[in-house]
This record gives structure tokens, C-alpha cells and sequence, in this order.
């Protein structure tokens, strides 16, 4: 039998801590892909707040792929529903939910042109300040100052890393000022020095809007202001690290095998905590793993 987490049931709604009404719920959610195949998630029910990060967590096949794909509405419920402010999904159109929201997803795509092409690309009106201040919080703006095109660099050029075009897709979907920012480990290319720095900007934005993280690494958890435990397509705890360390076995076994995985991979972790793993948006579908 799962173990709730303390202050809250494992199935039921979150504890208390939140700013304001949730931004996003999921009302006794069940889904699955298609008929006569079993359900890939089952009785969820999620209330995101509408300022704060909640990372989700568990093994491959738990079910946190599946729950990104409801909320960008990839995929419909079979039972219960999902609500945007309070009003279920089924009344609002597809591009009035993604409008409010922003994924950055573990393998990032990228437009074709430069770099201000894809910053503009959901944001189109920007100004040349609010790239800057994207560029900045990302720990980009140096980089592109040193491009001999600076914003008009092509990203097909071998100037841009793999990391720095992660963190361009990040700096996209920061610049929308999404009311829901979706990371599907936006931060596994990274470096260790440049991930710290990208994960407090995270904590910034996490004070302004809800961040939804689906993690797969210490560092990105740890933080978290609600980690939701999931396993077997239902959530099974929920709540911050240290209250599920002492209540939940499957959630420290997860952390165990964080850390004994982090032991050759020099990744930084913040301050008084145990290093995380070496692993690795334009809007796109969500590739099942877990």
C-alpha cells in the first residue's frame, strides 16, 4: 500500500503551502493509450498552485510522461478531468490551453535560423531588452555578445553547443512568462556550473508561476517546493524532500540510486546536499518513457 507523505493522503489532494488557488488540476484522472490496453494512469488528482515548483518523480513507467501529455493535451482523460483556472479542459480550445503554458522537453528541437529567430518564435512582438534579460537569466548573454552575429547567429553553426541550444529553447519558453512552465529535465546537457545557475534561474520563475518539472536528477528535485511520487500510473506520496526521505521507501530508494549514479559524474548539487547525475522546446508531444 503506498505511503502517504505527511500532510496529505497519497491519492489526495496536496498539503497546504500554496500562493492563491491551483493554476492547474487534475480531477480523478485516468488515461491510457488505447482501448483494451490497461490505463497508464489511474485516480490522479493534482492541484498545481499557481506560484511554486512541484516535481514529479518516479521510476520508468510510473506514469510522469503520460501526465505531461494530458496537461498539453496530447492526450484525453477516459475518466475525471483536467481544469485551467477552475474550468475544465473540455471547455477550452487547444490553443487556449497552450497558450498559457510553456514545455521545454529533455531533447529540445530547435527552429530553423538564428538564435532570435527562435526566441521570437512564440513571442513575436519581444523587445530587444526582453531577450537580453532571457539571454541573461539563462547564462547566454555572454556567449552570444562574443558570436561575431550575436542574436543573428545561425543555429546550425558549430558555435552553438547542444547545452547552449537547450538553454536557448528554456530562454523561448521563459520570454512567453507562461502561466504554467513544463520541464521535462530541461537541464540535462548542461554543465554542472551553468545548471546551478540555470536552476536558480528556475527558482525565480518558480516565485512568479508554476513550474512543473517531470525530473530524473537529484539536483532537480531537491528544491522543489512539492515532489510528487509516482509509481505503477498513481501518485503514491507526496511532499518535500526531507518529509519524503523519513515516510517513503520507494522515493529513497529513487534518491540512493541518484547518488550512487552521481558518483562519477562531478555534476554540481546545491549547497548542503548530495550531488546529482550527469544526464541529459519547441512544443512537441512527449515521448513516453515514464
Amino acid at each position: 500500500m503506498p505511503a502517504p507523505a505527511p500532510g496529505g493522503r497519497a491519492g489526495g489532494p496536496p498539503p497546504g503551502g500554496s500562493d492563491g488557488a491551483a493554476v492547474l488540476e487534475l480531477r480523478g484522472v485516468t488515461a491510457g493509450y488505447g482501448p483494451g490496453r490497461e490505463p497508464a494512469v489511474r485516480g490522479i488528482d493534482l492541484a498545481v498552485p499557481r506560484r511554486g515548483h512541484t516535481a514529479v518523480v518516479g521510476p520508468s513507467g510510473a506514469g510522469k510522461t503520460t501526465l505531461l501529455s494530458l496537461v498539453l493535451r496530447f492526450l484525453e482523460p477516459q475518466e475525471g478531468e483536467l481544469a485551467l483556472d477552475g474550468r475544465p479542459y473540455r471547455e477550452l480550445s487547444h490553443p487556449a490551453i497552450r497558450s498559457r503554458l510553456a514545455y521545454v522537453e529533455q531533447d529540445t528541437p530547435v527552429v530553423p535560423g538564428t538564435i532570435r529567430d527562435n526566441l521570437l518564435f512564440s513571442s513575436p512582438d519581444a523587445g530587444e531588452e526582453d531577450l537580453r534579460r532571457v539571454l541573461r537569466d539563462v547564462r547566454l548573454a555572454e556567449k552570444v555578445d562574443s558570436l561575431d552575429d550575436g542574436l543573428d547567429t545561425e543555429l546550425s553553426s558549430t558555435a552553438v553547443s547542444g547545452g547552449e541550444r537547450q538553454r536557448i529553447a528554456l530562454a523561448r519558453a521563459l520570454l512567453r512568462e507562461p502561466d504554467v512552465l513544463l520541464l521535462d529535465e530541461a537541464t540535462a546537457q548542461l554543465d554542472a556550473l551553468t545548471e546551478a545557475a540555470v536552476h536558480e534561474c528556475i527558482r525565480t520563475r518558480a516565485r512568479a508561476g508554476a513550474v512543473v518539472t517531470i525530473a530524473h536528477r537529484l539536483s532537480t528535485v531537491i528544491d522543489a517546493d512539492t515532489i510528487v511520487v509516482m509509481e505503477s500510473g498513481r501518485i503514491r506520496a507526496r511532499g518535500t524532500h526531507e518529509e519524503l526521505l523519513a515516510a517513503d521507501v520507494l522515493y529513497r530508494d529513487l534518491v540512493e540510486a541518484l547518488r550512487i549514479a552521481s558518483a562519477g559524474s562531478g555534476a554540481a548539487a546545491p549547497a548542503g546536499h548530495a550531488a546529482a547525475p550527469a544526464t541529459v522546446a519547441a512544443p512537441g508531444a512527449p515521448q513516453r518513457t515514464g
